[in-house]
């Protein structure tokens, strides 16, 4: 796991990033931290995105993918109302990292499902008007994100879980999901009862998350479909 730039301890990039310049800094990262390949990228939201790209990119270094709740790379054009709902993001991203700038940053919730040590470090991170400016670059980006990881090729028969949260999910949201599974031939669709961000945050969510990795880690291993693993 890393932080992207503008996250956590990772300093900010020097201008705003689409999804071309995310892939090539992991590429950079594992590169100068000498871990080598072949990788299973995993991608939560609009992670699975980036992970798109980085896999078309260095396809040779892309042994499995998991997608946790992708973000469709055909949302605005293919899901009802997202093109407004994104504005709306835009307007209210470009005013947090002057609230956290004001110390207000603090005030907003933490994921109430994490460990504690963890929810300290969300808060933490929370408080920084460098997260949020980060988040401001990312929303602002994403149009130009999508649109490059609509043009990145599948992954042929090199194992893909996606897991999708099946509640509160948009409308339309799921046959989106199922069309990110069709992008290999040696694929897993799972439909969980949790929410998007409890894939990340929620113990029992979770579980669906790390099961997902564990697959296609040994479906890698053992270079056999995902279907035989049952």
């Amino acid at each position: 796991v890393y932080d992207r730039a503008g996250r956590g301890w990772s300093e900010p990039a020097p201008a705003a990033q689409d999804g071309e310049a995310v892939a090539a800094d992991l590429h950079a990262l594992l590169d100068s931290a000498r871990v080598p390949g072949p990788y299973v990228i995993v991608g939560h939201s609009s992670g699975a995105a980036y992970a798109r790209i980085f896999a078309d990119r260095h396809a040779g270094s892309v042994a499995g993918m998991v997608l946790l709740d992708g973000q469709p790379s055909e949302a605005f054009e293919s899901l009802p109302g997202y093109a407004a709902f994104h504005d709306r993001l835009r307007r209210v991203s470009t005013l947090l990292p002057v609230l956290a700038h004001l110390g207000l940053g603090h005030l907003l919730p933490v994921s109430a499902g994490l460990p504690d040590s963890a929810r300290g470090l969300q808060r933490s991170h929370q408080a920084s008007a460098r997260f949020y400016r980060s988040l401001r670059d990312e929303v602002a980006m994403l149009p130009a994100t999508l649109a490059q990881a609509r043009e990145a090729s599948g992954l042929a028969d090199r194992p893909l879980v996606v897991v999708t949260a099946g509640r509160e999910a948009l409308d339309g949201w799921l046959p989106m999901q199922a069309r990110m599974a069709a992008l290999s031939a040696n694929s897993s669709h799972r439909i969980v009862p949790y929410t998007h961000e409890a894939l990340l945050s929620d113990r029992s969510a979770s579980q669906a998350s790390i099961q997902a990795i564990c697959d296609v880690v040994r479906a890698v291993r053992s270079a056999v479909p995902l279907s035989a693993l049952y």
